[in-house]
């Protein structure tokens, strides 16, 4: 009897303790799934302030009525929507301080683009040369994405701590099912001991053991397996995801400097022949066209190369960062060095990854180092196994400004490991910091197969 009340008891424990481990896990799913809605809402915020900022700007550049379009379906869906994403970062305990930044960075930027529409409907085209709105525009909209950024970071945690309280709870049930065949088997045995006679029982029972506990090793055997080729899978969709961004940054690279780029050459053409025209009398708006051709130029050019350097494939990594470091140096005063031999040695995909991975090392040293050189080499390694190694390094204030797991570093590094390579973050010999990643080299049959 106090062997059949102590299996009672142990089934009882652990059916409770399931059942108490699924509550968990349905709140805790609760939880992950209203951080991720509110991020998702939070990412919508973002695009309607960017469809708001668009639509005014082409409006007061224009004019014309169709460019408000974009402007007031913003304004409507941010009237519509924002209350509800209000409510639910209010329920995650979202700090008021914070809250009350994005409400006043929201009226204040609805309140700035009002203002323009309206100033350029009464005003005509004399608001265009002033800039005072554009600049006060720029700074309440680069508020709005940091405190939206920030916003989904915290989301981001609620998500990861949910799906640690997830690994805690199924840690917790497992522990309970690996308990109750201990029990069991304890009883048996004491039954043995105590029930001679019921052999053949307890025969068959270790018999259905044997067999529940082969049926669970194949089944764990099978869920690794499984899990295996997930990970293998989502790596392949990450790999594709990033080769997709890319063929898409070509794709708009090209349009905005064939079809953009186009419109402004025949705005500055017609405006040359409109002066040769009304020369000697010319009028001086006819400058001022000219002048907005040629910044419609150089803006569809510059747009077109942060999507997608036209060097990089047309002559390789090695030209498209000797005129990436040229613009920098020119714009930023940064003296530059550029020494990459063998880097044809790498893939078309490889050579993506590394420029994007030295504009996000430019990028961090213009911020945070206080750099006055910058050098950005490469060269062919054979320790174990062929690779590329490329080095980014600077003579700034070194790495201890910058956090473990900034932005920055978390880009450079996944970029890295999609590329199959390693990256590395530390201080430069002598001062400054040093970004290392390593690719490997890949045969040619290899590379024409992926």
């Amino acid at each position: 009897m106090s062997l059949l009340l102590a299996v009672f008891v142990a089934f009882v424990g652990t059916a409770l303790g399931a059942a108490s481990s699924l509550n968990e896990l349905l709140a805790n799913d609760r939880q992950r799934g209203e951080a991720m809605r509110a991020q998702a809402d939070l990412q919508h915020l973002l695009t309607l302030l960017l469809d708001l900022e668009t639509g005014q700007r082409g409006y007061i550049i224009t004019g014309e009525q169709p460019f408000l379009r974009p402007y007031e379906a913003a304004v409507d869906e941010l009237n519509q929507g924002y209350a509800r994403l209000r409510e639910q970062l209010r329920a995650s305990d979202l700090d008021r301080a914070a809250l009350g930044r994005l409400d006043r960075l929201i009226r204040e930027r609805l309140l700035q683009a009002a203002r323009n529409v309206e100033a350029r409907r009464i005003g005509g085209d004399a608001v265009l040369k002033d800039l005072g709105p554009y600049v006060e525009g720029k700074r309440v909209m680069d508020e709005l994405r940091y405190e939206v950024d920030r916003l989904m970071q915290l989301q981001q945690s609620r998500v990861a701590g949910a799906d640690a309280v997830t690994a805690e709870i199924e840690e917790r049930t497992l522990s309970l099912t690996r308990l109750l065949p201990a029990v069991g088997l304890a009883a048996l045995l004491g039954a043995l001991a105590l029930l001679q006679r019921e052999r053949r029982r307890r025969d068959r029972a270790e018999g259905a053991l044997r067999e529940l506990n082969a049926g669970l090793e194949c089944a764990v055997q099978q869920r690794t397996t499984e899990l295996r080729q997930a990970l293998t899978r989502i790596k392949h969709f990450a790999v594709e995801m990033d080769r997709g961004i890319e063929a898409e940054r070509r794709r708009l690279a090209r349009e905005v400097h064939d079809q953009v780029g186009q419109v402004g050459t025949a705005i500055k053409m017609l405006a040359y022949s409109l002066r040769q025209k009304l020369a000697p009398s010319g009028d001086p708006l006819l400058d001022e066209l000219q002048q907005m051709a040629d910044e419609a130029i150089r803006a569809a050019r510059a747009i077109s190369a942060s999507l997608r350097p036209p060097l990089l494939d047309e002559l390789g990594l090695e030209a498209a960062l000797q005129h990436y470091l040229r613009t920098l140096q020119r714009q930023s005063g940064l003296q530059t060095q550029l020494a990459l031999p063998d880097v044809a040695e790498l893939a078309g995909e490889q050579a993506g990854q590394l420029f994007r991975i030295v504009q996000e090392a430019c990028t961090n040293v213009l911020r945070h180092a206080q750099a006055h050189t910058l050098s950005v080499s490469g060269r062919r390694v054979d320790a174990g196994q062929p690779g590329y190694e490329l080095l980014v390094q600077d003579d700034g204030c070194g790495p201890g400004q910058l956090r473990p797991d900034a932005a920055g570093l978390r880009n450079m590094r996944e970029r890295a490991l999609l590329a199959g390579g390693r990256f590395e973050f530390g201080p430069a010999p002598g001062c400054g910091a040093c970004v290392r990643v390593w690719l490997p080299l890949q045969p040619p049959h290899q590379e024409a197969v992926a």
